[in-house]
């Protein structure tokens, strides 16, 4: 009897060391907003020449960097809350590890991406902007290989391995009632997109392409916080890791 009697104690001390998942969905809630809000502020370089560009870019320097900060801790948050699903939805199941595995390599590279074109360019462009002629034209060329093709290179990579993730957390919410499993649905949609469109348009990246990406990554990221703040714990039983692998 003693020994039957040990298993809810454990049960009860799993649950009440588990993270909150409230504060979880609040921050992927929150990390959606801000990222799509400070996007809509930055500013980028503008001009008719080399010289004029790159001054303009350092002009905006100090709010261009104030916008990828905030990316970075959105970046963060969205680690955060997706870790938190994860475990929520359970670590032993393989969809669930994929899911936060790929997200993690998919956060690795956005933060890359984050920090070369907030201050890597922006500090190239002061660095050249005081050269000769020739000086600013070679920096120019740097930091256009920078913003052209490693960084949309770095995005589009990003993007599918996120994509990938949302497919795999999907899968798993599938396999759950109600509400879950209508926000397994939408990230199979919305959640997927980005990577389609990634693969369909190629190096033809336009604005639009840009936006439609953020909008749907914006629907999945609300989803999952949705989840997490009215559904709260998946379960208060200890799982059967025989019958819940998958």
């Amino acid at each position: 009897m003693r020994a039957l009697d040990e298993n809810p104690r454990l049960t009860n001390k799993a649950v009440a060391a588990s993270p909150d998942t409230r504060t979880a969905g609040i921050a992927i809630a929150v990390s959606a907003i801000a990222s799509i809000a400070f996007v809509a502020l930055d500013e980028g370089g503008s001009g008719k020449d080399a010289l004029s560009i790159m001054q303009s870019m350092v002009k905006v320097q100090p709010m261009h960097q104030l916008v990828h900060v905030v990316a970075m801790a959105c970046v963060g948050g969205f680690m955060y809350g997706y870790s938190v699903l994860s475990q929520r939805l359970g670590l032993h199941r393989t969809p669930v590890l994929i899911g936060l595995v790929t997200y993690a390599l998919g956060t690795v590279l956005m933060l890359l991406g984050t920090v070369i074109d907030g201050f890597v360019s922006t500090d190239a462009a002061a660095m050249f902007l005081g050269g000769s002629p020739a000086a600013i034209e070679q920096g120019f060329r740097i930091i256009n290989t920078l913003s052209g093709v490693l960084l949309p290179d770095l995005a589009r990579v990003a993007w599918v391995f996120q994509s990938v993730a949302a497919i795999a957390w999907s899968c798993a919410l599938l396999r759950e009632r109600g509400m879950q499993r209508a926000v397994g649905v939408i990230g199979l949609l919305a959640g997927a997109l980005p990577a389609v469109i990634v693969f369909a348009v190629g190096n033809r990246m336009t604005d639009t392409v840009v936006v439609t990406i953020l909008l749907a990554q914006a629907i999945w990221n609300m989803a999952a916080a949705a989840v997490l703040i009215f559904r709260g714990n998946r379960s208060e039983r200890v799982p059967n890791l025989a019958a819940e692998s998958f």
